[in-house]
């Protein structure tokens, strides 16, 4: 053990999403419990990271929040300035919080460069500064479409600044489901760094099926939970369920639970709050245990979020699932693989109709779908991220060579298959 407090610091950019603040804040929760010597620090610009459950010794710091439009291109969310100057506010903040915590561990969360390069003066000065900082890249499964990444990665000089900075990646997946250093061509010199975790699950404890039904007020029948994630753009979904609900209305024999996410528009939420009730639906803007819904649920309705998915194959519920159409190709892979696995059903949005998806949903309920549990991949993630998290605090941060940047961008250009 360290003979001063274990730190560790992550740095997000999710805007209004909540994927990344929840893979992280599942990973600190876990590493201070397992250290009592260690602490946190989360660099985040959510806006709801204020309200996330935060175990002791964690804290954050709030960054202003941009949103991506497309790929590589943000602006910002709330305030009325340009989005160079949210990027100078946002890459001097990062600096001077590594600068004054001088984190043991620096865990970056799927941008290794940050948004648009806001982080590369903060690597800059891990490096020339000497401080005592290991540097761990986190990557969902899925990005992007390949072809997509690479371009990207290529343009923005991310295989350059993994090669630079980076002492390990880890892959929050499985390279049986998607290969993803492979797919997205990260040449030898970083594949020799990469370690594959599994999915990162939250293995939280769940309460007792029949006492979350019995508080809901069930008797017997089926329990159907619909879920949008952080619900930004989950309005379709939420709405075509409520009309597929209509279509069968007294023979559908099951109760429902609706959570819309925090970031449903105001006025999206109250009208489905009013179709909800003349159906005798319940609507919650987010719930404080979602983890024992899904539990108590016997067939879940969501969009495909990383987290959400995750939950779904831990506790290996029916589902049907409709990915997001877009900006990335990310939830239409992961949800087309596992459906292949058997593990789900996928209803593609160009499909969701009230028809095809009360369908949908009466196979789940009937189990007439053949569902293949047993090809569900490995969900320990916590505990291996973790894991290799803990393995470098009691190391000495290596002195990394400084290579010089065009010898280093020919060498990383000269690894990455070109498009054609």
């Amino acid at each position: 053990m360290m003979d001063t407090p274990a730190r560790v610091m992550m740095y997000s950019q999710d805007s209004y999403g909540l994927g990344h603040l929840r893979r992280l804040t599942n990973l600190a929760n876990e590493l201070v419990r397992r250290r009592a010597d260690l602490s946190v620090l989360l660099a985040v610009d959510s806006p709801v990271a204020p309200f996330f459950e935060l175990g002791d010794r964690i804290d954050f710091v709030k960054l202003p929040t941009i949103v991506k439009k497309e790929a590589g291109v943000f602006q910002p969310a709330r305030l009325l300035s340009s989005y160079s100057t949210v990027r100078t506010m946002r890459a001097r903040l990062l600096c001077e919080s590594v600068r004054g915590f001088r984190p043991h561990v620096l865990l970056v969360d799927h941008m290794p460069g940050g948004a648009n390069g806001e982080l590369n003066e903060t690597l800059e000065l891990v490096q020339h500064e000497g401080l005592p900082t290991r540097i761990v890249l986190g990557l969902r499964d899925i990005i992007d479409d390949a072809g997509v990444v690479r371009a990207l990665w290529q343009r923005e000089g991310v295989y350059e600044t993994i090669e630079r900075y980076y002492d390990w990646v880890m892959i929050y997946g499985s390279a049986d489901v998607f290969a993803t250093a492979e797919a997205y061509a990260m040449p030898p010199t970083i594949l020799e760094r990469v370690q594959y975790c599994g999915y990162v699950c939250n293995m939280g404890p769940v309460k007792a099926t029949d006492r979350v039904r019995a508080k809901m007020g069930l008797g017997g029948e089926p329990l159907v939970v619909v879920m949008a994630g952080g619900g930004h753009d989950g309005y379709r979904l939420m709405q075509t369920f409520l009309d597929a609900r209509s279509l069968v209305g007294d023979r559908a024999g099951f109760a429902t639970l609706m959570v819309t996410g925090p970031f449903m528009d105001d006025d999206d939420r109250k009208s489905l709050r009013d179709q909800a009730r003349q159906l005798g639906v319940e609507v919650h803007s987010s719930l404080g245990d979602s983890l024992s819904h899904i539990h108590a649920a016997d067939v879940v309705v969501s969009m495909a979020g990383y987290n959400t998915v995750c939950e779904v194959l831990r506790f290996r519920k029916r589902a049907v699932v409709v990915p997001r159409s877009g900006p990335s190709a990310e939830q239409t892979t992961r949800t087309r693989l596992l459906a292949e696995r058997g593990l789900l059903q996928m209803l593609h949005p160009r499909e969701l109709t009230p028809r095809k998806l009360a369908d949908a949903i009466a196979r789940e309920l009937a189990g007439t779908r053949r569902h293949v549990p047993e090809n569900t991949p490995g969900l320990d993630g916590v505990a291996a991220a973790t894991e290799t998290i803990v393995s470098f605090l009691d190391r000495t941060a290596p002195a990394r060579p400084v290579v010089g940047r065009e010898v280093l961008r020919r060498e990383s250009a000269s690894l990455v298959p070109q498009r054609t």
